[in-house]
């Protein structure tokens, strides 16, 4: 059954993997896109934290969470998501849809591993400005345009050293392509300029995680959790070129002239991505309740991109805090389908890192989501999750989105002795 179902899934999800536009906003220029993934979408409604492991779920933020499965698992997410964007002079509602993550976990007699890709950032905007003049023949218009983004292939390895405490790595190769164009259209000239840089992002980058469960009486458990990323390099490999087409879009009557990058010294060049440390912890009762607090510490004042310089963003550290937990009316209710239902909650706040034309981009949300039981210990996740984004008074532009998020956690039981044919 879980075979047929993934295949399903497999199928249906591989067009978005590399098809995604993944966002709308138009922050999404800064850095290298806009973060997309923050946990499984159990760990997005609660508010993104990652401390809390148990037997049936991976958790794939914290690789520790590969020690203590008792079952093989297959995770999926998915995401649909409604911005609402106001500028200085207008308003937009876009809506976008993508892959949260893909994932497959495997438990063994000594430790627990698993693997999958997650597109980890993603950028995609249109802007516009327009320089008028007091001659409307020689207004100019302003054309700013991204897409692509970051993927992650992930391997994950958790083991206990001790009854209570556990750890992990996850080693992830990064791989992506990202296209900015500017471009430059006249009145009355039939063509424009536009510049584009395409840059090929590779590399890996590490995370290293600690868990601790500490059990308080016969009913309640701490649970505590410590992880490191140490900073990376990724390569990026990159092209320029000078365009001329006509605003509609059309190439036929235009040209195209390639720079030649290695003359610069940068045809490739490294993109440096800061470290990040995060602790949390919180108090439960297993398969009852759960409630917990997480502080992240993120040097993007390190961060740098030696092929785009942008004149208007800089970089300064950041941080995140997460609030959240789960609450399960009855797990081993045999007369009530309802009292097994999990319901989650969420809310966290984060200083990006980003700072536009002075102003750091900052990120409220709220999430809850439930956990609907299927078959066995298999469960289907659906949530919704509410963002404000802005960058303080006099930001150019504020965001809200909705996003309803589905995800799949399916379990199966692998390497069993069969007895009898």
């Amino acid at each position: 059954m879980i075979r047929n179902t993934l295949k399903l899934l497999a199928l249906f999800t591989g067009s978005f993997l590399f098809s995604q536009t993944g966002t709308t906003s138009p922050y999404s220029y800064t850095g290298l896109g806009e973060v997309n993934f923050r946990g499984t979408q159990i760990n997005r409604f609660m508010g993104g934290l990652e401390i809390y492991n148990d037997s049936i779920h991976a958790n794939l933020s914290n690789p520790t969470s590969y020690a203590k499965l008792k079952l093989t698992n297959y995770t999926l997410g998915l995401n649909y998501r409604t911005n609402y964007i106001t500028g200085a002079n207008e308003s937009k509602s876009i809506a976008s849809a993508g892959l949260d993550y893909i994932g497959v976990a495997v438990p063994t007699k000594y430790f627990g591993f698993g693997f999958g890709i997650i597109p980890y950032t993603s950028v995609g905007y249109k802007l516009s400005y327009l320089e008028s003049s007091e001659n409307n023949d020689d207004d100019i218009l302003n054309l700013f345009e991204g897409e692509g983004g970051i993927n992650k292939v992930f391997l994950s390895v958790g083991f206990k050293a001790l009854k209570n405490l556990s750890f992990g790595v996850t080693l992830n190769y990064n791989f992506g392509k990202i296209i900015y164009e500017t471009g430059r259209f006249q009145n009355e000239v039939t063509l424009g300029t536009i510049l584009e840089n395409r840059s090929s992002i590779s590399g890996l980058d590490l995370k290293l995680s600690s868990h601790l469960e500490i059990p308080v009486n016969d009913n309640l458990e701490i649970q505590a959790m410590l992880s490191y990323s140490p900073e990376a390099n990724l390569t990026s490999t990159n092209s320029r070129f000078f365009n001329t087409r006509s605003f509609s879009g059309s190439s036929s009557s235009g040209g195209q002239l390639e720079v030649v990058l290695i003359d610069f010294g940068l045809k490739r060049t490294y993109i440096r991505i800061p470290h990040v440390i995060s602790f949390g912890v919180g108090v439960g009762e297993e398969r009852k309740w759960f409630a917990g607090t997480q502080y992240t510490m993120n040097a993007m004042k390190d961060f740098s991109h030696e092929f785009i310089n942008l004149a208007n963003v800089d970089y300064e550290n950041g941080y995140q805090f997460s609030l959240g937990g789960f609450f399960i009316p009855d797990f081993s209710s045999i007369t009530s389908y309802w009292k097994r239902i999990v319901f989650r909650m969420g809310f966290r706040h984060e200083l990006t890192g980003t700072v536009v034309n002075n102003f750091g981009l900052k990120e409220t949300g709220i999430n809850f989501g439930i956990g609907l039981p299927l078959s066995g210990f298999s469960n289907t996740n659906l949530g919704f999750e509410y963002v404000s984004r802005d960058g303080g008074v006099g930001s150019a532009f504020k965001e809200k989105f909705w996003s309803f998020r589905i995800g799949f956690s399916l379990n199966d039981k692998w390497f069993i002795k069969r007895k009898f044919n």
